[in-house]
């Protein structure tokens, strides 16, 4: 089954979230972005990935037109690691993190949905078992910058049915007004988006711990600063995620092995795709991390995560960004209902986009 195209297409949907968006990478984020990448076979099966796209997508897009497309065409497609260790091999001068990264974790993703439509089956069969079905989902709210707004959404949000929320929020009084809003019962996370040094962590921690966070996210800048991030864990007692700029599985493995962390995030469209979060599931597992992947976005990257979830063994909760939008690309699969989603049982990732949404989207640079 050889790869006769691959197409680069670049989406942004708007979106509300309540309040007005800040700025993202130098601008204010006004659309949900993604690089979708679409890969044809000649047996006609077309197989859907997904790059990440904020404000990066045209970058990413010129590497897979220009570099890791031309590697892959005339390829069987169902030589997934093959294709994987050549394009890894080829261009690892270009860097193993970033955009090309990206790239290739969204044609990993895309070889996996070809894989699971030939065999037909979803792609969770092809990874194991499922042991869950239906998945919790945490509402990931936007950034508001304002404690009143954030406390009105988090307690808006567990009215819908959700019983965890993350705050994208760096001061006290949005914990604290947030967790009085949504009650004691209901697990409450804090993304702060790597603002600090290391004793403004500290105390940031501290002054937080009465509201009973699960996790503090990337607390620390520069985000790869392990050691750091090592002795903050050690300073505090909540727990500490961080995986979502991390750039691939053996750089991962570092941060399992020195972060301190307790909650591991990699994220399936920067990290290398699904072939990559399994590998860090494993390696997360070993060291009795637990897995709780970034999918702050839509699309095949947000259903590939939920179908590796549907197979772990720690009870996974699956991250989805709390905001209207238009539309949905996947047919509804990836809304939430009651707080949680139901992992696809069709063949594939069960992502057949409307072509008409996806002219009517088209991103431009």
């Amino acid at each position: 089954m050889k790869i006769v195209a691959i197409e680069t297409l670049p989406i942004a949907i708007p979106y509300d979230s309540g309040a007005a968006p800040l700025p993202l990478g130098g601008k204010p984020r006004t659309n949900m972005e993604s690089l979708l990448v679409k890969v044809t076979t000649d047996s006609g099966i077309v197989g859907w990935g997904d790059a990440f796209g904020v404000r990066i997508w045209p970058v990413t897009r010129l590497l897979i037109d220009r570099l890791a497309a031309p590697l892959c065409l005339g390829e069987d497609a169902l030589q997934r690691e093959q294709i994987l260790d050549k394009l890894n091999r080829t261009l690892y001068h270009f860097g193993r993190a970033g955009p090309l990264q990206y790239a290739i974790s969204a044609l990993d993703i895309a070889l996996w949905d070809i894989a699971a439509k030939t065999a037909g089956l979803p792609v969770h069969a092809l990874i194991g078992p499922v042991r869950t079905r239906d998945i919790p989902v945490y509402a990931s709210l936007l950034p508001y910058r304002d404690p009143a707004l954030a406390a009105r959404f988090a307690a808006r949000a567990v009215d819908q049915g959700y019983r965890y929320v993350k705050l994208h929020e760096r001061d006290v009084a949005s914990v604290r007004e947030s967790r009085a809003a949504i009650g004691p019962d209901i697990g409450l996370m804090v993304d702060l988006n790597c603002p600090f040094d290391l004793r403004q962590a500290e105390r940031f921690a501290h002054d937080v711990a009465d509201y009973k966070p699960m996790w503090l996210e990337e607390p620390l800048f520069p985000v790869d600063d392990f050691t750091a991030m090592a002795e903050l864990a050690r300073c505090i007692e909540t727990p500490l995620a961080m995986g979502e700029n991390v750039g691939n599985p053996v750089e991962f493995r570092r941060v399992l092995d020195s972060a301190g962390i307790a909650y591991a995030q990699p994220s399936v469209i920067k990290t290398g795709g699904i072939t990559a979060l399994l590998e860090v599931a494993h390696d997360a597992a070993q060291r009795d991390i637990r897995l709780m992947p970034h999918s702050a976005y839509f699309g095949p990257g947000l259903l590939a995560t939920m179908h590796v979830l549907a197979t772990i063994r720690t009870d996974p909760i699956l991250e989805r960004f709390y905001c209207e939008m238009p539309v949905e690309l996947s047919g509804g699969a990836t809304l939430p209902r009651d707080g949680a989603v139901r992992v696809p049982d069709v063949p594939g990732l069960g992502f057949d986009p409307d072509p008409q949404a996806l002219r009517r989207y088209a991103a431009v640079e």
